[in-house]
Protein backbone atom coordinates (compact mmCIF):
# COMPACT_ATOMS: atom_id res chain seq x y z
CA UNK A 1 0.00 0.00 0.00
CA UNK A 2 1.28 3.06 -0.91
CA UNK A 3 1.48 5.90 2.04
CA UNK A 4 -0.90 7.91 0.27
CA UNK A 5 -3.22 5.00 -0.01
CA UNK A 6 -1.99 3.91 4.00
CA UNK A 7 -2.50 7.74 5.39
CA UNK A 8 -5.95 7.73 4.10
CA UNK A 9 -6.83 4.15 5.44
CA UNK A 10 -5.17 4.95 8.94
CA UNK A 11 -6.41 8.89 9.76
CA UNK A 12 -9.09 9.50 6.47
CA UNK A 13 -12.06 9.10 9.05
CA UNK A 14 -10.76 11.12 12.13
CA UNK A 15 -13.64 13.29 13.47
CA UNK A 16 -11.11 16.61 13.24
CA UNK A 17 -13.87 19.19 12.72
CA UNK A 18 -14.36 19.79 8.87
CA UNK A 19 -12.72 17.95 6.10
CA UNK A 20 -10.30 20.59 5.81
CA UNK A 21 -8.38 19.73 8.67
CA UNK A 22 -8.79 15.87 8.01
CA UNK A 23 -7.38 16.24 4.71
CA UNK A 24 -4.66 18.34 5.83
CA UNK A 25 -4.16 15.77 8.83
CA UNK A 26 -4.25 13.04 5.95
CA UNK A 27 -1.29 14.62 4.09
CA UNK A 28 1.03 15.09 7.41
CA UNK A 29 0.62 11.73 8.33
CA UNK A 30 1.72 10.70 4.81
CA UNK A 31 4.50 13.10 4.95
CA UNK A 32 5.40 12.00 8.28
CA UNK A 33 5.54 8.45 7.48
CA UNK A 34 7.47 9.05 4.40
CA UNK A 35 9.97 10.97 6.21
CA UNK A 36 9.65 10.51 10.03
CA UNK A 37 11.49 12.99 12.78
CA UNK A 38 10.95 14.18 15.89
CA UNK A 39 10.83 17.40 14.61
CA UNK A 40 8.25 19.39 12.79
CA UNK A 41 10.44 21.47 11.42
CA UNK A 42 12.66 18.28 9.98
CA UNK A 43 9.88 16.30 8.59
CA UNK A 44 7.91 19.12 6.63
CA UNK A 45 10.33 20.70 3.46
CA UNK A 46 8.58 23.79 3.11
CA UNK A 47 7.87 27.03 5.21
CA UNK A 48 3.80 26.43 4.03
CA UNK A 49 3.64 22.74 4.97
CA UNK A 50 5.31 23.86 8.61
CA UNK A 51 2.88 26.68 9.17
CA UNK A 52 -0.12 24.18 8.11
CA UNK A 53 1.30 21.49 10.40
CA UNK A 54 1.51 23.90 13.34
CA UNK A 55 -1.79 25.38 12.97
CA UNK A 56 -3.23 21.84 13.19
CA UNK A 57 -1.32 20.24 15.56
CA UNK A 58 -2.23 24.08 17.91
CA UNK A 59 -5.55 24.10 16.52
CA UNK A 60 -8.04 23.60 20.41
CA UNK A 61 -10.96 22.29 18.17
CA UNK A 62 -8.72 19.29 16.94
CA UNK A 63 -8.80 16.56 19.79
CA UNK A 64 -5.10 14.40 20.10
CA UNK A 65 -7.54 11.75 21.08
CA UNK A 66 -10.03 11.64 17.96
CA UNK A 67 -6.58 11.28 15.66
CA UNK A 68 -5.05 8.46 18.08
CA UNK A 69 -8.49 6.47 17.83
CA UNK A 70 -9.01 6.99 14.15
CA UNK A 71 -5.99 4.92 13.97
CA UNK A 72 -6.56 2.28 16.43
CA UNK A 73 -9.83 1.53 14.53
CA UNK A 74 -7.95 1.14 11.21
CA UNK A 75 -5.63 -1.17 12.69
CA UNK A 76 -8.47 -3.09 13.99
CA UNK A 77 -10.49 -2.73 11.00
CA UNK A 78 -7.54 -4.43 9.29
CA UNK A 79 -8.01 -7.05 11.75
CA UNK A 80 -11.02 -8.37 10.11
CA UNK A 81 -11.23 -11.73 8.83
CA UNK A 82 -8.62 -13.08 11.26
CA UNK A 83 -9.67 -15.98 14.28
CA UNK A 84 -7.06 -14.44 16.65
CA UNK A 85 -5.20 -11.43 17.09
CA UNK A 86 -2.34 -11.41 19.62
CA UNK A 87 -2.14 -7.75 21.35
CA UNK A 88 1.37 -7.17 23.09
CA UNK A 89 0.95 -5.11 25.88
CA UNK A 90 3.94 -3.03 27.33
CA UNK A 91 4.44 0.13 29.41
CA UNK A 92 6.95 2.86 28.45
CA UNK A 93 7.24 6.54 28.82
CA UNK A 94 8.19 9.78 26.65
CA UNK A 95 11.74 11.85 28.41
CA UNK A 96 10.05 15.32 27.51
CA UNK A 97 12.10 18.38 27.75
CA UNK A 98 9.92 20.62 30.01
CA UNK A 99 12.57 22.75 32.17
CA UNK A 100 9.01 25.78 32.55
CA UNK A 101 6.65 22.54 33.55
CA UNK A 102 4.24 23.60 31.42
CA UNK A 103 3.22 20.69 29.17
CA UNK A 104 1.87 18.59 31.51
CA UNK A 105 4.76 16.66 31.83
CA UNK A 106 5.19 14.61 35.41
CA UNK A 107 8.18 12.88 36.86
CA UNK A 108 9.86 10.08 34.72
CA UNK A 109 12.51 7.68 36.49
CA UNK A 110 13.96 8.01 39.21
CA UNK A 111 13.02 11.18 40.75
CA UNK A 112 16.15 12.33 42.45
CA UNK A 113 16.96 12.68 38.81
CA UNK A 114 14.82 15.55 37.64
CA UNK A 115 13.42 13.69 34.20
CA UNK A 116 10.28 14.64 32.58
CA UNK A 117 8.10 13.31 30.45
CA UNK A 118 4.72 11.19 30.25
CA UNK A 119 4.06 7.64 31.24
CA UNK A 120 2.36 5.33 28.34
CA UNK A 121 0.84 2.17 28.05
CA UNK A 122 0.90 0.88 24.56
CA UNK A 123 -0.78 -2.20 23.00
CA UNK A 124 -0.17 -3.79 19.26
CA UNK A 125 -1.89 -6.42 17.15
CA UNK A 126 -0.15 -8.65 15.51
CA UNK A 127 -1.33 -11.43 13.38
CA UNK A 128 -0.98 -15.10 13.89
CA UNK A 129 1.65 -15.75 11.54
CA UNK A 130 3.29 -12.68 13.29
CA UNK A 131 2.73 -9.64 10.98
CA UNK A 132 2.14 -6.92 12.66
CA UNK A 133 -0.91 -4.80 11.97
CA UNK A 134 -0.69 -1.85 13.82
CA UNK A 135 -1.21 -0.02 17.41
CA UNK A 136 -4.52 -0.64 18.43
CA UNK A 137 -4.53 1.03 21.70
CA UNK A 138 -2.49 3.60 23.75
CA UNK A 139 -3.17 5.23 26.94
CA UNK A 140 -0.86 8.45 28.61
CA UNK A 141 -0.82 10.01 31.67
CA UNK A 142 1.40 11.41 34.10
CA UNK A 143 2.75 11.02 37.69
CA UNK A 144 2.49 12.94 40.69
CA UNK A 145 5.14 15.75 41.87
CA UNK A 146 5.49 14.19 44.69
CA UNK A 147 5.17 10.44 45.99
CA UNK A 148 2.53 9.09 47.76
CA UNK A 149 3.59 8.54 51.56
CA UNK A 150 0.76 7.84 53.03
CA UNK A 151 0.84 5.66 56.40
CA UNK A 152 4.50 6.41 56.83
CA UNK A 153 5.00 3.91 53.81
CA UNK A 154 6.27 4.93 50.20
CA UNK A 155 4.02 3.38 47.59
CA UNK A 156 5.45 3.20 44.31
CA UNK A 157 3.76 5.15 41.28
CA UNK A 158 3.77 1.34 39.10
CA UNK A 159 1.75 -0.09 42.23
CA UNK A 160 -0.92 2.11 41.45
CA UNK A 161 -0.80 2.64 38.04
CA UNK A 162 -1.67 -1.14 37.45
CA UNK A 163 -4.85 -0.58 36.48
CA UNK A 164 -3.66 0.85 33.04
CA UNK A 165 -3.31 -2.51 31.95
CA UNK A 166 -6.44 -3.94 32.74
CA UNK A 167 -8.35 -0.64 31.99
CA UNK A 168 -6.29 -0.67 28.25
CA UNK A 169 -7.04 -3.81 27.22
CA UNK A 170 -10.68 -3.78 28.01
CA UNK A 171 -10.55 -0.31 25.69
CA UNK A 172 -9.25 -2.30 23.06
CA UNK A 173 -11.86 -5.06 23.78
CA UNK A 174 -14.42 -2.67 22.78
CA UNK A 175 -12.95 -1.54 19.99
CA UNK A 176 -12.55 -5.10 18.52
CA UNK A 177 -16.53 -5.52 18.99
CA UNK A 178 -17.31 -2.39 17.85
CA UNK A 179 -15.11 -2.05 14.69
CA UNK A 180 -14.32 -5.48 14.20
CA UNK A 181 -15.34 -8.74 13.13
CA UNK A 182 -17.32 -10.59 16.04
CA UNK A 183 -15.39 -13.54 15.61
CA UNK A 184 -11.81 -12.22 15.91
CA UNK A 185 -10.69 -12.97 19.77
CA UNK A 186 -7.97 -10.75 20.79
CA UNK A 187 -5.19 -12.22 23.26
CA UNK A 188 -3.45 -10.36 25.24
CA UNK A 189 0.50 -10.30 25.86
CA UNK A 190 2.03 -8.97 28.74
CA UNK A 191 5.31 -9.21 30.88
CA UNK A 192 6.27 -10.09 34.20
CA UNK A 193 4.90 -5.81 34.72
CA UNK A 194 0.93 -7.27 34.25
CA UNK A 195 1.46 -10.09 36.84
CA UNK A 196 -0.83 -9.01 39.35
CA UNK A 197 -4.43 -9.88 41.04
CA UNK A 198 -6.59 -7.45 39.77
CA UNK A 199 -4.97 -7.55 36.38
CA UNK A 200 -5.78 -11.46 35.92
CA UNK A 201 -9.20 -10.86 37.96
CA UNK A 202 -10.32 -8.39 35.46
CA UNK A 203 -9.74 -10.53 32.92
CA UNK A 204 -11.60 -13.60 34.60
CA UNK A 205 -14.60 -11.34 35.07
CA UNK A 206 -14.66 -10.03 31.78
CA UNK A 207 -14.00 -13.42 29.92
CA UNK A 208 -11.04 -11.68 28.16
CA UNK A 209 -7.90 -14.13 27.18
CA UNK A 210 -4.55 -12.97 28.09
CA UNK A 211 -1.15 -14.52 28.60
CA UNK A 212 1.03 -12.93 31.38
CA UNK A 213 4.46 -14.13 32.51
CA UNK A 214 4.86 -15.04 36.22
CA UNK A 215 7.23 -12.43 37.99
CA UNK A 216 7.32 -14.74 41.10
CA UNK A 217 7.23 -17.98 42.79
CA UNK A 218 2.88 -17.63 43.34
CA UNK A 219 1.44 -18.93 46.23
CA UNK A 220 -1.48 -21.45 45.06
CA UNK A 221 -5.24 -22.11 46.71
CA UNK A 222 -4.06 -25.13 49.33
CA UNK A 223 -5.59 -28.44 49.13
CA UNK A 224 -8.08 -30.84 51.35
CA UNK A 225 -4.66 -30.90 53.66
CA UNK A 226 -4.15 -27.34 53.94
CA UNK A 227 -0.59 -27.59 52.82
CA UNK A 228 0.63 -24.24 51.28
CA UNK A 229 1.16 -24.93 47.69
CA UNK A 230 3.57 -22.83 45.06
CA UNK A 231 3.34 -22.43 41.36
CA UNK A 232 7.16 -23.50 40.42
CA UNK A 233 7.11 -26.60 42.30
CA UNK A 234 3.54 -27.55 41.13
CA UNK A 235 4.38 -27.02 37.64
CA UNK A 236 7.31 -28.80 38.09
CA UNK A 237 6.09 -31.83 39.68
CA UNK A 238 3.53 -32.57 36.33
CA UNK A 239 4.12 -34.69 33.63
CA UNK A 240 6.33 -33.62 30.53
CA UNK A 241 3.82 -32.82 28.07
CA UNK A 242 6.61 -32.41 24.77
CA UNK A 243 9.37 -30.99 24.15
CA UNK A 244 10.62 -28.53 21.22
CA UNK A 245 13.84 -27.04 19.67
CA UNK A 246 14.58 -23.10 20.26
CA UNK A 247 17.38 -21.52 18.40
CA UNK A 248 19.42 -18.93 20.59
CA UNK A 249 21.04 -16.31 19.13
CA UNK A 250 24.19 -14.70 21.01
CA UNK A 251 22.49 -11.96 22.18
CA UNK A 252 22.18 -10.76 25.73
CA UNK A 253 24.95 -12.52 27.23
CA UNK A 254 23.97 -16.25 26.49
CA UNK A 255 25.79 -18.57 23.91
CA UNK A 256 24.59 -19.32 20.85
CA UNK A 257 22.54 -22.96 20.93
CA UNK A 258 19.72 -24.94 19.80
CA UNK A 259 18.14 -25.33 22.83
CA UNK A 260 15.87 -28.43 24.14
CA UNK A 261 12.91 -27.22 25.87
CA UNK A 262 10.05 -29.20 27.72
CA UNK A 263 6.52 -28.35 28.00
CA UNK A 264 4.17 -28.71 30.90
CA UNK A 265 1.48 -27.62 31.29
CA UNK A 266 -1.51 -27.77 34.34
CA UNK A 267 -4.77 -25.88 35.50
CA UNK A 268 -3.90 -23.57 38.93
CA UNK A 269 -6.08 -21.65 41.64
CA UNK A 270 -3.78 -18.34 42.73
CA UNK A 271 -3.84 -17.35 46.42
CA UNK A 272 -3.11 -13.77 45.32
CA UNK A 273 -3.32 -11.08 48.56
CA UNK A 274 -3.41 -7.23 47.50
CA UNK A 275 -1.07 -5.27 49.63
CA UNK A 276 -3.58 -2.79 50.81
CA UNK A 277 -6.67 -4.51 51.96
CA UNK A 278 -5.58 -7.65 52.87
CA UNK A 279 -8.21 -8.94 50.54
CA UNK A 280 -7.39 -12.53 49.22
CA UNK A 281 -8.47 -12.48 45.65
CA UNK A 282 -8.74 -16.50 43.87
CA UNK A 283 -8.13 -16.47 40.22
CA UNK A 284 -7.81 -19.50 38.24
CA UNK A 285 -5.47 -19.34 35.26
CA UNK A 286 -3.36 -22.66 33.52
CA UNK A 287 0.03 -22.72 34.00
CA UNK A 288 2.78 -23.39 31.07
CA UNK A 289 6.50 -24.18 31.16
CA UNK A 290 8.75 -23.91 29.06
CA UNK A 291 11.92 -24.74 30.36
CA UNK A 292 15.44 -25.62 29.04
CA UNK A 293 16.98 -29.05 29.60
CA UNK A 294 20.35 -30.74 28.99
CA UNK A 295 21.27 -27.76 26.39
CA UNK A 296 22.13 -24.79 29.10
CA UNK A 297 25.88 -24.10 28.64
CA UNK A 298 28.01 -23.77 31.87
CA UNK A 299 27.40 -20.70 33.82
CA UNK A 300 24.22 -20.14 32.19
CA UNK A 301 21.04 -20.40 33.86
CA UNK A 302 18.03 -22.51 31.70
CA UNK A 303 16.48 -21.11 29.85
CA UNK A 304 12.54 -20.54 31.95
CA UNK A 305 8.92 -19.13 30.80
CA UNK A 306 6.21 -19.58 32.96
CA UNK A 307 3.09 -17.95 31.29
CA UNK A 308 -0.39 -17.70 33.01
CA UNK A 309 -2.75 -17.40 31.06
CA UNK A 310 -7.15 -17.27 31.06
CA UNK A 311 -7.68 -19.26 27.88
CA UNK A 312 -7.56 -22.75 28.67
CA UNK A 313 -4.94 -25.42 27.88
CA UNK A 314 -6.19 -28.53 26.70
CA UNK A 315 -3.25 -30.37 25.08
CA UNK A 316 0.03 -29.87 23.55
CA UNK A 317 -1.12 -27.70 20.51
CA UNK A 318 -2.83 -25.42 23.06
CA UNK A 319 0.55 -25.19 25.12
CA UNK A 320 2.58 -24.39 22.06
CA UNK A 321 0.53 -22.16 20.86
CA UNK A 322 0.06 -19.97 24.14
CA UNK A 323 4.23 -19.84 23.70
CA UNK A 324 4.11 -18.71 20.27
CA UNK A 325 1.89 -16.13 21.50
CA UNK A 326 3.86 -15.06 24.04
CA UNK A 327 6.98 -14.54 21.78
CA UNK A 328 5.04 -11.99 19.57
CA UNK A 329 5.02 -9.65 22.70
CA UNK A 330 8.46 -8.49 22.19
CA UNK A 331 7.17 -6.70 18.72
CA UNK A 332 5.99 -3.87 21.49
CA UNK A 333 9.41 -3.36 22.18
CA UNK A 334 10.67 -2.92 18.82
CA UNK A 335 8.03 -0.68 18.61
CA UNK A 336 8.92 1.64 21.11
CA UNK A 337 12.51 1.17 19.88
CA UNK A 338 11.31 3.28 15.96
CA UNK A 339 8.38 5.11 18.19
CA UNK A 340 11.33 6.51 20.40
CA UNK A 341 15.07 6.06 19.81
CA UNK A 342 15.19 4.31 16.27
CA UNK A 343 13.77 5.67 13.55
CA UNK A 344 11.02 8.43 14.80
CA UNK A 345 12.56 9.85 17.36
CA UNK A 346 9.97 11.63 18.97
CA UNK A 347 11.69 12.27 22.05
CA UNK A 348 13.00 15.14 19.96
CA UNK A 349 10.17 16.86 19.52
CA UNK A 350 10.04 21.20 20.54
CA UNK A 351 5.79 21.66 20.46
CA UNK A 352 4.58 23.15 23.49
CA UNK A 353 0.99 22.16 24.21
CA UNK A 354 0.32 19.01 25.75
CA UNK A 355 -2.37 18.02 23.22
CA UNK A 356 -0.15 19.12 20.36
CA UNK A 357 2.54 16.67 21.96
CA UNK A 358 0.44 13.93 21.47
CA UNK A 359 -1.24 14.68 18.72
CA UNK A 360 2.35 14.73 16.89
CA UNK A 361 3.24 11.76 18.56
CA UNK A 362 0.18 9.54 17.53
CA UNK A 363 1.18 10.53 14.09
CA UNK A 364 5.06 9.20 14.77
CA UNK A 365 2.99 5.96 16.28
CA UNK A 366 1.63 5.30 13.26
CA UNK A 367 4.74 5.84 11.29
CA UNK A 368 6.43 3.57 13.05
CA UNK A 369 4.16 0.67 13.59
CA UNK A 370 3.85 1.05 9.62
CA UNK A 371 8.32 0.58 9.05
CA UNK A 372 7.91 -2.34 11.72
CA UNK A 373 5.09 -3.67 9.77
CA UNK A 374 7.51 -3.64 6.33
CA UNK A 375 11.02 -4.51 8.62
CA UNK A 376 8.23 -8.37 8.98
CA UNK A 377 7.42 -8.50 5.69
CA UNK A 378 10.33 -8.05 4.23
CA UNK A 379 12.41 -10.86 6.37
CA UNK A 380 9.66 -13.35 6.24
CA UNK A 381 8.41 -12.51 3.12
CA UNK A 382 10.96 -11.34 0.96
CA UNK A 383 9.05 -12.79 -2.41
CA UNK A 384 5.89 -10.72 -2.08
CA UNK A 385 5.15 -8.43 -5.25
CA UNK A 386 6.52 -4.58 -3.74
CA UNK A 387 3.24 -3.32 -5.31
CA UNK A 388 1.49 -4.49 -1.94
CA UNK A 389 3.88 -1.91 0.02
CA UNK A 390 4.70 0.79 -2.68
CA UNK A 391 3.58 2.83 -5.22
CA UNK A 392 4.54 2.55 -8.65
CA UNK A 393 5.85 6.20 -8.31
CA UNK A 394 7.89 4.75 -5.12
CA UNK A 395 9.25 2.10 -7.34
CA UNK A 396 10.50 4.24 -9.82
CA UNK A 397 11.83 6.67 -7.01
CA UNK A 398 14.20 3.64 -5.12
CA UNK A 399 15.48 3.25 -8.81
CA UNK A 400 16.41 6.59 -9.61
CA UNK A 401 17.91 7.26 -6.27
CA UNK A 402 20.14 3.81 -7.23
CA UNK A 403 20.61 5.78 -10.40
CA UNK A 404 19.21 2.11 -12.13
CA UNK A 405 16.25 2.11 -14.81
CA UNK A 406 13.14 0.55 -14.53
CA UNK A 407 10.83 0.22 -17.22
CA UNK A 408 7.60 -0.57 -15.05
CA UNK A 409 6.83 -4.17 -16.88
CA UNK A 410 8.80 -6.40 -13.93
CA UNK A 411 7.72 -5.74 -10.59
CA UNK A 412 10.49 -6.34 -7.86
CA UNK A 413 9.83 -7.63 -4.45
CA UNK A 414 9.68 -6.45 -1.46
CA UNK A 415 12.49 -8.16 -0.65
CA UNK A 416 14.53 -6.58 -3.45
CA UNK A 417 12.76 -3.08 -2.83
CA UNK A 418 14.22 -3.70 1.04
CA UNK A 419 18.01 -4.71 -0.30
CA UNK A 420 17.91 -1.49 -2.13
CA UNK A 421 16.15 0.97 0.36
CA UNK A 422 18.68 -0.09 2.74
CA UNK A 423 21.69 -0.22 0.47
CA UNK A 424 21.24 3.55 0.23
CA UNK A 425 20.82 3.84 4.03
CA UNK A 426 24.14 2.17 4.37
CA UNK A 427 23.37 -1.32 4.95
CA UNK A 428 26.80 -3.33 4.00
CA UNK A 429 25.27 -6.92 4.56
CA UNK A 430 25.89 -9.60 6.48
CA UNK A 431 28.51 -8.59 8.00
CA UNK A 432 26.64 -5.49 9.24
CA UNK A 433 25.15 -8.30 12.07
CA UNK A 434 22.10 -9.69 9.89
CA UNK A 435 18.95 -8.31 7.72
CA UNK A 436 18.67 -4.69 7.92
CA UNK A 437 16.83 -2.82 10.44
CA UNK A 438 14.64 -0.13 10.70
CA UNK A 439 16.47 2.64 11.53
CA UNK A 440 19.05 1.25 8.20
CA UNK A 441 15.56 1.16 6.07
CA UNK A 442 14.39 4.98 7.23
CA UNK A 443 17.87 6.72 6.53
CA UNK A 444 17.83 5.01 2.83
CA UNK A 445 13.83 6.31 2.63
CA UNK A 446 15.29 9.54 3.63
CA UNK A 447 17.18 9.72 0.37
CA UNK A 448 14.58 8.22 -1.45
CA UNK A 449 11.25 10.53 -0.16
CA UNK A 450 12.50 14.12 -2.19
CA UNK A 451 12.57 12.20 -5.10
CA UNK A 452 8.84 10.57 -5.10
CA UNK A 453 6.89 13.87 -5.61
CA UNK A 454 9.32 14.56 -8.89
CA UNK A 455 8.55 11.30 -10.37
CA UNK A 456 4.96 11.95 -9.76
CA UNK A 457 4.51 15.11 -11.43
CA UNK A 458 6.56 14.20 -14.17
CA UNK A 459 4.30 10.98 -14.80
CA UNK A 460 1.48 13.40 -15.05
CA UNK A 461 3.21 16.02 -17.36
CA UNK A 462 4.99 14.18 -19.53
CA UNK A 463 2.21 10.98 -19.78
CA UNK A 464 4.67 8.40 -19.13
CA UNK A 465 3.74 4.87 -19.84
CA UNK A 466 0.19 3.68 -18.49
CA UNK A 467 2.39 0.68 -16.77
CA UNK A 468 3.74 2.89 -14.31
Amino acid sequence: MDLQSWAVEEFGHADVGDARRRKRLVRMAARVAEAPAGTVSAVFRTTAEREGAYRLLSNENVDWKEIAKASHVACVERCRGERVVFVAEDGSSLNITDTGQEKGTGPIGARGKGARGFQLMNAIAITLDGVPVGLCGQTWWARAEEADTRNGKAKRAEEKETRHWYELAGEVDALFKNHGDKDTIPWFQLDRGGDAWAVLADAQRSGRWVTIRSSSDRRLESGPDEKRSYLRATIGATPVLGAYRLPVTGAGGRAPRTAMMEVRTCPVTLHMTDDRSSKVHRVPVWAVSAKEVGTTPEGEKPLHWLLLTTRPVLGLEDAHLTIYGYTQRWRVEEFHKAWKTGACDVEDLQLRSEDGIRAWATLLAAAAMRLLRFTYLSRHTPERPATEEFSLDEIHAVHLARDTDWNGKRVPTIGQMTRWIADLGGYVGKSSGGPPGMIILARGWERVAPIVPIVSRLRRLQGWNKTM
